[in-house]
């Protein structure tokens, strides 16, 4: 559904649902009362199939039969608007909340010179609190994302090297240009992916201190507590982002001995029934990452 608003140009938002419905109605709450003029279309992708058919909580809802991953489900819901012209392109995970402004920030953002995806500030218990993200970047020594977590580096906009998946907007005719998501990656690392084609396109991934939300971190995913879950599909994702293949053999055997210390930690210091669930879940996502280790970017 549209949000109607004077000027300020027009805005897609594509919140994507699986699991528990109060987050995703506090996210469409949250858009609700974002004060910004621009015109927004609000589309709920529920993967699962279990909201029911729409409007819900004044969204559209694309349902979709099974849950095929958090970056196919928010493509689907891309595709939903073709033929409909927007100025920006909002994909929000279900535990984000924006604050007021929101809409407005991410449009004026992507009008920056080469911007193609931009995001700001996500705190973990509400605007104001503990910082998870206040701009990032790859350590190609590791393969790995390192992310910012201070108020200097919150109100500062520049160029970074990683935008998180949880809440960006981007240009629509930078999307296009790299066919969005990768659908191969189920859940993880799908972000990591999408910055780096971007980047190999020549657009510019901007950190926006104005566009700030509030990240309700985990609750499906158990991330915020380093689940099982979490940490498997974490490791089995984690190489394949990166070009070319020389580089993807130099992280794999790098990985593999950061697994088994990884694992050995897991054993040794949490213990019990839990640590070795984990070191058995970090273990089986590497053995997954390695017999996927010719499997590279999408081709471009």
């Amino acid at each position: 559904m549209s949000g109607p608003r004077s000027g300020g140009g027009r805005v897609a938002v594509v919140v994507v649902h699986f699991g528990a419905e109060a987050p995703t109605a506090a996210c469409l709450e949250a858009l609700a009362r974002d004060g910004s003029h621009a015109a927004r279309r609000l589309v709920v992708v529920d993967n699962g199939a279990t909201l029911g058919a729409g409007p819900w909580h004044g969204a559209e809802v694309v349902s979709l039969a099974g849950n095929p991953g958090f970056g196919a489900g928010a493509n689907a819901g891309v595709a939903t608007l073709a033929g409909d012209p927007f100025d920006a392109i909002v994909v929000l995970n279900n535990d984000i909340e924006v604050a007021n402004g929101y809409l407005d920030a991410a449009l004026q953002a992507l009008r920056r010179p080469g911007v193609g995806v931009a995001a700001g500030p996500l705190y973990l218990a509400g605007t104001g609190g503990a910082l998870w993200y206040a701009g990032g970047g790859i350590n190609w020594l590791t393969g790995t994302v390192r992310q910012a977590t201070s108020a200097r580096a919150a109100a500062r906009e520049r160029t970074v090297g990683f935008i998180p998946g949880a809440a960006f907007a981007a240009r629509p005719e930078a999307w296009r240009s790299v066919g969005g998501f990768d659908p191969g990656y189920f859940l993880y690392n799908e972000d990591v992916d999408l910055g780096l084609r971007l980047r190999r396109r020549g657009w510019r991934l901007l950190f926006s201190p104005a566009m700030v939300a509030a990240h309700r971190l985990g609750g499906v995913t158990g991330s915020a507590a380093r689940s099982p879950f979490y940490l498997e599909h974490m490791a089995a994702t984690r190489l394949r982002p990166f070009r070319p293949l020389a580089y993807r053999l130099y992280l794999a055997a790098l990985h593999s001995g950061y697994t088994l210390l990884r694992a050995g930690w897991y054993r040794a210091v949490m213990g019990g029934e839990a640590g070795r669930a984990r070191a058995a879940a970090v273990i089986r996502g590497h053995r997954r990452a390695l017999a996927r280790l010719t499997v590279g970017p999408r081709a471009e």
